[in-house]
């Protein structure tokens, strides 16, 4: 049986799927160039597991699922419900879009913990929060439990303070 693709039935899920697709095959075909061999093989008994072999697996995976949510995308009734969006939805995407993308130099070049703390004040002010001393203590205090936490009790590496990028030897407050 044919079966022929009517425009109409096109939509967000076929789009998504020819995309999961592409990017499974562009993986698989990377895969091999972005791995290292090993040093050292260890062979235990026959198997001896080649480490492209589980992201390969993901890859032909991602296809394989991709390939069905295509097929099964053109059964899908969907209505876009981006067209009966408001003026201030789309505004406050666009404020939280051009907060994230101004938040990764601040972390990077501020540190975790002061480039978070000033991201959440600010979001939190925008979308409404007017006790100031909460989300001052918010924005401190979370960013500050979040990096240690992840620095001490996952060995996470973070962006350090800006106080830890120079040795204490080197920097004076005097």
């Amino acid at each position: 049986m044919m079966y022929i693709i009517d425009r109409k039935k096109i939509n967000f899920n076929t789009v998504s799927a020819i995309i999961f697709i592409a990017i499974g095959i562009f993986l698989y075909i990377i895969i091999p160039s972005q791995i290292d061999k090993p040093l050292i093989q260890l062979a235990i008994g026959q198997f001896n597991l080649p480490p492209e072999l589980f992201p390969k697996i993901m890859a032909v995976s991602m296809i394989i699922l991709g390939s069905w949510f295509f097929y099964k995308s053109f059964f899908i009734v969907q209505v876009n419900e981006l067209k009966n969006l408001d003026k201030e939805a789309i505004t406050n995407v666009i404020v939280t879009l051009t907060m994230m993308a101004i938040y990764v130099p601040l972390m990077v070049g501020l540190g975790f913990v002061v480039g978070s703390a000033i991201m959440i004040l600010a979001m939190s002010t925008y979308f409404g929060n007017r006790n100031y001393i909460f989300g001052v203590l918010i924005s401190i205090i979370l960013p500050m439990f979040i990096f240690v936490v992840f620095r001490r009790v996952l060995l996470v590496e973070l962006p350090p303070f800006p106080v830890d990028i120079y040795p204490f030897t080197n920097w004076s407050l005097i």
